[in-house]
């Protein structure tokens, strides 16, 4: 994501570029080789006869799916409330479209669709401002997910049905997640330039990348901070709507389940979804959680003492979602892009 900003700075980094598509690449065969075992593991007429049973109800499926988008399109509006003045929640929400759409396809840990935030904001915010939002939302995401996490576990150690081979895993995913958060945080704090300025010391292509863009890393940590400074109600709204849209995933998975003729009640789906954000959280690296989504549905799901198929048809269901929802932002992205060629269309576009 921040790569975008810094785009082009200095010469000598091709080696660096290689090693992360490399990396990418691998990444992806992991993923795709471990959701394909699963798949076959289980047998694939098996988990097509389980698919069967959804017919009209994989509609209500992606209604949540768009409820859960909508509410994080509000934690991204509300804490850039005066630079999004004027602009209709319409369109914001399907900028958000397209960039959780292009997260889905794109293999690049869930933050090659924020590029298009980025570009399709660039009419009305400067780089540093969209790229400081878009920041400050995804941080608000996964911190949000700690709370989530936190009432997840509590919920199934209240209710008796917290897995003892979980315990260990919540831990770590909560642990993982929350030391991320303050290793940003102070990153933050101590000043991303200095920092930045002492990480690349042994590695002079980036050091020499830092040095040339210190001005627009000092322009883009001012950004944050102020955004950082917004007044707390502004704050626990962003954090709120980021929990409400988790929430949908908890109405998913029961809709789900019971679909599948799994009779699991919301305080279960609640600690499985828990458990699954930490999960995704922790392999955000994963381009798509592909085959890890879907095995830590499994995983959970038969670890409550539910059959271990309902737990992957969970997984499959949802990817297949997501898979729709890519094919239509694809197409809104091409319509926006269109639009964007045109800049008395877009803007028009853009407040209606």
């Amino acid at each position: 994501m921040a790569a975008s900003f810094f785009k082009n700075a200095a010469n000598g980094n091709g080696g660096s570029h290689i090693l992360q598509n490399a990396l990418k690449s691998v990444l992806v065969l992991v993923g795709f080789a471990l959701f394909f075992y699963l798949i076959f593991s289980m047998g694939i007429g098996t988990i097509v006869a389980q698919l069967a049973h959804f017919g009209w109800w994989f509609a209500a499926i992606c209604a949540l799916g768009v409820l859960w988008l909508f509410f994080q399109t509000l934690a991204w509006r509300e804490m850039q409330r005066e630079q999004f003045a004027g602009v209709s929640i319409f369109f914001l929400f399907n900028v958000k479209f397209i960039s959780d759409a292009l997260n889905t396809l794109l293999p690049s840990a869930n933050l090659g669709g924020e590029t298009a935030r980025l570009y399709f904001t660039s009419r009305f915010l400067s780089k540093k401002e969209a790229l400081a939002g878009i920041m400050v939302d995804k941080t608000f995401e996964y911190a949000g997910g700690i709370p989530f996490m936190v009432v997840g576990f509590l919920i199934g150690w209240a209710g008796g049905f917290f897995p003892k081979s979980l315990i260990l895993p919540a831990f770590l995913c909560l642990g993982i997640t929350l030391a991320g958060i303050l290793v940003f945080a102070g990153f933050l704090l101590q000043g991303m330039h200095s920092v930045l300025a002492k990480v690349t010391f042994l590695v002079p292509p980036l050091r020499r990348l830092v040095e040339a863009k210190e001005k627009q890393i000092h322009a883009l940590e001012h950004e944050l901070r102020q955004l950082y400074a917004a007044p707390w109600p502004r704050v626990l709204a962003a954090w709120g709507f980021h929990f409400l849209a988790r929430v949908t995933g908890v109405f998913e998975v029961i809709l789900v389940l019971r679909a599948l003729h799994v009779p699991v009640g919301f305080f279960q789906a609640f600690f499985i979804t828990a458990m699954v954000t930490g999960v995704n959280t922790v392999f955000f690296l994963m381009p798509g959680q592909w085959g890890v989504a879907e095995g830590s549905h499994q995983f959970i799901v038969h670890s409550m003492g539910f059959p271990s198929l309902a737990g992957l048809s969970l997984g499959v269901i949802k990817r297949i979602r997501k898979l729709v929802f890519a094919a239509i932002g694809l197409l809104m992205y091409s319509f926006y892009r269109a639009k964007m060629n045109d800049p008395a269309a877009f803007m028009k576009k853009k407040h209606g």
